[in-house]
């Protein structure tokens, strides 16, 4: 208790601003008719969702207001004797903004009242943080599929991995990336950071798309408030006001509603399917107002959305999201604002990545009946006009679990056909609660004139608790490979390995026994940040720095393995019935005696991620007139240390793994220990591994690394120190950015923007092979040798067909040298910064705000990212000329059928617009453009016949990565039509019809890379891949929506 005194004692009195994640703020300066600064003059600020605010001008005519929740309809008072009183109207404030106003007084009677529309800048000069902004207008206006991860596409350089088609996307979230990054991102709502603490980009849950007043999303020139320099996404809902405020929304898609594409023309495009809607419905409401006037708000939503639609593969993959959101505002004096707020999202998704290796799917649940909870409460006030404090605690928990949709309820052992690349009668399956904690203070203090200049000083700190309670597993805790289609045993020890099906008549079995790991990952974040804006007339110097603390912790962890026995485990109640039903009488014993059950204690690792990060940012209005302005900003950022960070402390022997050759002889399909073999890892020659007495032979040593690992098998429940040794230097992965902005005004509506931003990734994590007794860490070439040169080209003999190696041909390939032997452990640690992924880019920027009935956003950007190893930045030098000095893309997507996809375009488009027509008729719409994604070609090389057992195969790219094909250019455009109807003085209705991919375009957006096929040098034996390059995913057909959507 004293402990946590001290904590929120600290807080309170700490000093840092945050508007950067759910408010703006309103900066003012008042002169006389001939330029001079009015001191004392009464300024009023009125707004629909805030109580009125007060301040008074300083000696140089200046005054502020902070913390604003966006909107633009609030209006400015200026009231002096002597002068007359001055209304600005129509004020904009938008969320991480600075809105700049000068208000010119008349000398006369303050009873004389002039009235005016505000001219609010369209440039900030005094940030350089690179923001893209949608308010509630355009959320509701623009054709979208309604969720965030749409509105991230519509944001200058951002690239998103999947087109969400009218909603058939929607309830799976998306990939992204920016600027070259793929993982530094910051999920924030209402100011809390929400973001998933063990899928580090995540978002912890899904939103009613109506609880949105503006989405932020800044992609560079990160404040110190930012911990890391990707993506920061900041979702402000909404909230009441002094009116009472009801709204509404049914949306519908419908099958019929949409192109339909023949069998005939599905094939001629070469894909299975595409994710044909069957129905989605959107619907929800909203309802806010004052309990106590001026003092004391409420707001509410719910909101449901049905999306049922087909995976490529033709089956069902339907979601259910209901989302259920409170807010409460208080300001019971004018210099204190206290805020509460609650969410519940819930979601159901039947089939969830389904895929041609596993049809059905998964099927997910969340942990809580409700759905993940997402609460904050916060407390601000204003010392006079100098001083702004404020306390904020959240909490969020995504936890949620996933389980085959073949066998929900985990009561069948799972198979996968090698030769048909399928996963059948079950699959992997996982459960996990995410509990997050976040506390922050924050404040700013003001000085007018400092040293001849102005200072806005912010101080803050930050505690961010991560957790994660995790289980998973297989069913039975184990699973079979069968039906072999390409070398590997040799089954009559003649020297040759075999394809015992096809040269034998034998469909020998892989049985792999597995562990079903439960137990718990934490990681603690501690941050403190502390900068100064100083503005020096026409100049504005931004210096910062902040430093966090990370370290990880690791609960208790039980590995479950083979069940002898009933449990009364709520996710593994049938585990025993699943090994009875698969083994014969006594085999379960056997397995269980050379692989049992092990349990580990908590541990504190006592490693932290210390990271510094500085801030430097320069403004400079170039003319004097506040219309053009230069930015430049560097800055050093670090990342998240995720929960998953913490497992490298796990015990040693909690992860081991075993496997056995299975000649099921008899054909009962039971798993018999007379039937069990290993294979002998020199020769590859199987051999039974327990004799007739029931007794185990096989050899440990030998075997190795091949057919079991990561435990001790002579004492198999024996607790060690942890595989992984963790570099004591081990550091966050480093970003290092420098941008310069170049923002015109052209005029009161419209501006214009150049950004160009350089950055340096590096200091990735990686393992290595490690062997403690000698300290040795494989860590360079000096551990490999050539095993041979890649060939220029391989023949199928079976169809005498002939595939090239292309660039790859007479290139040297490699393998570790003989004397390199297996072992268990790994060295954690990062790359020397030799290997650095090098991004540089270029984005214009267009915004037309709405005015004269339109308004339009658009940008262009062209951007490369490059990747190089230098010489101490690879081991394997077999592929580094393909790589090195060539474009690096994340691999992004997967799920609802989709392969994951090497994501990189050279060029983006993005426009968004909206015309108001005559009659209160509405046309928007949005349009989209990039490089079609990078398709990898490689091809496997494997030699039998060299001397180290542990490395006789690898894998060769056969040109230089990013370069031969490529994915079609993707264009799409989507169009909405809408009827507004007015109700009376104060309501609306919308009738609207989106129409999405107006165009009906088919481009493919999801390739196969290419992967040639095994080519055996030693039996002179290749053997294609048959889904090289395969077709995956077009761009779905064009589809229509319908909606009905009301304010009162």
């Amino acid at each position: 208790m004293k402990k946590l005194c001290l904590i929120v004692s600290l807080l309170l009195f700490a000093f840092s601003l945050e508007a950067q994640l759910r408010t703006g703020n309103i900066y003012g300066t008042i002169v006389d008719t001939e330029g001079n600064p009015l001191p004392g003059v009464s300024v009023t600020l009125t707004g629909p969702t805030i109580a009125p605010l007060t301040a008074v001008t300083t000696a140089e005519g200046r005054f502020r207001f902070l913390s604003l929740p966006p909107g633009k309809e609030y209006t400015i008072k200026a009231e002096l004797q002597g002068f007359k009183t001055r209304v600005e109207s129509g004020v904009i404030v938008s969320v991480g903004t600075n809105t700049e106003i000068r208000i010119v007084m008349e000398v006369g009677r303050i009873e004389e009242e002039v009235t005016v529309t505000a001219t609010v800048p369209i440039v900030d000069t005094k940030k350089t943080t690179i923001t893209h902004s949608v308010n509630y207008e355009m959320l509701q206006s623009l054709p979208t599929a309604r969720d965030p991860w749409v509105i991230l596409q519509t944001a200058p350089g951002i690239l998103v991995d999947r087109e969400n088609i009218g909603g058939n996307e929607s309830g799976q979230q998306s990939g992204y990336v920016s600027k070259g990054s793929s993982g530094f991102t910051d999920w924030n709502l209402d100011g809390v950071r929400i973001s998933d603490p063990a899928a580090t980009g995540a978002s912890p849950t899904y939103y009613d798309f109506d609880v949105f007043d503006e989405i932020n999303i800044v992609t560079s020139g990160h404040d110190v408030e930012s911990q890391v320099g990707g993506v920061n996404i900041n979702l402000v809902t909404r909230r009441g006001g002094n009116r009472v405020s009801l709204g509404g929304r049914f949306y519908l898609t419908d099958e019929k509603f949409q192109n339909k594409l023949s069998q005939d023309e599905i094939a001629k495009l070469g894909v299975m399917g595409y994710n044909r809607i069957i129905e989605i419905k959107d619907f929800g409401f909203n309802i806010g107002g004052p309990f106590i006037k001026d003092k004391f708000w409420w707001w509410g939503s719910y909101g449901v959305q049905e999306i049922k639609t087909t995976m490529i593969t033709g089956t069902r993959d339907d979601t259910y999201l209901n989302n259920l959101s409170a807010k409460i505002n208080f300001q019971l004096i004018p210099e204190n604002r206290a805020e509460f707020f609650v969410h519940a999202g819930k979601k159901e998704k039947f089939g969830r990545s389904a895929s041609t290796d596993f049809p059905p799917g998964w099927y997910q649940r969340g942990k809580y009946h409700f759905g993940s909870p997402i609460f904050k409460i916060q407390d601000e006030h204003m010392f006079g006009n100098n001083l702004f404090l404020s306390v904020k605690y959240g909490f969020t928990d995504a936890g949620f679990g996933m389980s085959p949709m073949n066998d929900v309820e985990l009561k069948n052992m799972a198979y996968y056909n090698v030769e048909k690349v399928l996963w059948e009668n079950s699959q992997w399956w996982f459960f996990s609660g995410r509990p997050h904690h976040y506390l922050q203070g924050q404040a700013i203090y003001y000085n007018d004139n400092l040293l001849g200049a102005s200072h806005e000083v912010k101080f803050g700190v930050e505690y961010d608790y991560r957790g994660q309670d995790y289980v998973s597993g297989y069913p039975g805790n184990m699973y079979v490979d069968y039906s072999f289609n390409y070398p590997i045993v040799d089954w009559n020890g003649d020297g040759r390995v075999d394809i015992p099906k096809t040269d034998f008549g034998i469909d020998l079995k892989l049985l792999h026994l597995l562990n079903g790991v439960g137990g718990e990952y934490l990681s603690h974040g501690y941050a403190a940040y502390l900068s100064d804006t100083i503005t020096y007339k026409r100049l504005t110097l931004k210096l910062g720095f902040r430093f966090d603390r990370q370290k990880a912790w690791l609960g208790e962890f039980i590995s479950y393995r083979i069940f002898t026995e009933d449990m009364d485990h709520p996710d593994m109640k049938n585990y025993y019935e699943i090994v009875q039903a698969n083994t014969t009488p006594g085999t379960a014993e056997k397995l269980a005696a050379v692989y049992p059950r092990v349990k580990a204690p908590s541990r504190d690792p006592k490693h932290y991620w210390d990271v510094l990060s500085p801030r430097l940012g320069l403004t400079f209005d170039v003319f004097g007139d506040g219309k053009t302005i230069a930015k430049l900003s560097g800055a050093i950022f670090g990342e998240f240390m995720s929960t998953w960070q913490a497992w490298m402390w796990a015990y040693g022997g909690l992860w081991g793994w075993m496997d056995f050759w299975w000649y099921d002889a008899n054909k009962d399909n039971k798993i018999d220990w007379k039937e069990l073999y290993w294979a002998n890892a020199d020769t590859y020659v199987p051999y039974r591994a327990w004799n007739d007495a029931g007794q185990f032979v096989g050899n440990w040593d030998r075997e190795a690394g091949y057919m079991w690992g990561d435990f001790d098998w002579k004492n198999p429940t024996k607790l060690e120190e942890p595989y992984y040794t963790v570099d004591p230097e081990w550091k966050s992965q480093r970003v290092r950015e420098v941008v310069f902005s170049l923002e015109r005004e052209i005029s009161t509506d419209v501006g214009i923007a150049l950004d160009l931003t350089y950055r340096i990734y590096d200091r990735f994590h990686t393992e290595f092979w490690y062997w403690p007794e000698t300290g040795k860490i494989l860590n360079s070439k000096d551990f490999y040798m050539v095993a041979g040169t890649v060939p220029a080209s391989f023949v199928d003999k079976a169809t005498g067909k002939t595939y090239s190696a292309e660039q790859a041909a007479g290139k040297p390939w490699y393998v570790l040298k003989p004397d390199v032997t297996y072992t268990p452990y790994r060295y954690y640690t990062n790359w020397n910064t030799d290997r650095k992924n090098v991004y540089y880019g270029l984005d214009f920027r267009f915004i037309k705000r709405l005015s004269n009935r339109w308004m339009l956003n658009g940008s262009f950007s062209l951007q490369n990212q490059v990747q190089y190893y230098g010489e101490k930045g690879y081991a394997d030098p077999t592929n580094i000329w393909a790589l090195d000095g060539q474009i690096y893309a994340p691999s992004l997507g997967g799920g609802s059928g989709k392969l994951s996809q090497p994501a990189f375009s050279r060029w983006l488009v993005k426009l968004s617009g909206l015309y108001q027509l005559p009659l209160d008729f509405n046309v928007s719409m949005t349009l989209f453009g990039r490089q079609g994604f990078i398709i990898p070609a490689t091809v496997t090389l494997v030699d039998n016949r060299l001397p180290n057992p542990l490395s006789r195969r690898n894998t060769i790219y056969i040109r230089p990565y990013g370069t031969g094909e490529r994915l079609p250019n993707m264009w799409y455009a989507n169009l909405r039509v809408e009827k507004m109807i007015p109700f009376g003085e104060r309501g609306k209705a919308y009738l609207t019809a989106d129409v999405f991919n107006v165009f009906n375009a088919h481009t493919m957006n999801r390739r196969r890379a290419i992967f040639l096929g095994t080519y055996y040098v030693d039996s002179d034996r290749f053997v294609p891949y048959p889904r090289s390059g395969e077709p995956n995913e077009i761009l779905n057909p064009r589809v229509v929506r319908f909606g009905l959507r009301f304010e009162f």
